[in-house]
């Protein structure tokens, strides 16, 4: 399968902590909303993830948070943006970028029967 069609996103299903990503490639991963956010790609994000310090700056102040369940609008048919109700809406997650964060820190879902 093509690396186009493995980053396909085909369904995603919100929880209260977490969502289900599905790919085209029939694997599924549940992926932790802070894990996400943490990896907004936005202007005003993307510098809080230039090193270590920065990254668990910026996780602390998003655990003080309520991570609570985001709205998700697609883009296309190459990205998805969450709407936090506890900040930042405006970065677009490709497909791609979801599939590296769920490879990355994803855990593996059975397939649905």
């Amino acid at each position: 399968m093509s690396d186009e069609n493995q980053n396909l996103l085909t369904d995603i299903e919100r929880g209260e902590e977490n969502c289900v990503l599905r790919f085209a490639d029939k694997k599924s991963f549940k992926l932790d909303y802070i894990k996400v956010r943490l990896a907004c790609p936005c202007a005003s994000c993307k510098p809080r993830q230039e090193n270590q310090q920065l990254i668990l700056d910026f996780k602390e102040s998003l655990m003080r948070m309520q991570m609570t369940k985001p709205m998700v609008g697609l883009i296309g048919r190459y990205a998805i943006r969450f709407e936090w109700p506890s900040g930042c809406s405006s970065g677009l997650y490709s497909f791609k970028l979801l599939r590296q964060l769920c490879d990355a820190g994803g855990q593996n879902v059975p397939e649905k029967q």
